[in-house]
């Protein structure tokens, strides 16, 4: 997985793939933000990339 700071560009690149049977995945992450708001994300991306 890569993980990101996001940007002010309007474009936002979550997504994933599969190479050569590994799972590749793209995600960003607002820094700009309350902390409990990163913290919850970053909880999301754990739980996903954990199933």
């Amino acid at each position: 997985m890569l993980l990101y700071a996001r940007t002010d560009e309007a474009l936002i690149s979550d997504c994933g793939c599969r190479i050569s049977g590994s799972r590749i995945s793209v995600k960003t992450l607002d820094l700009n933000q309350d902390f409990s708001k990163i913290r919850e994300k970053l909880d999301q991306i754990t739980r996903l990339i954990s199933s």
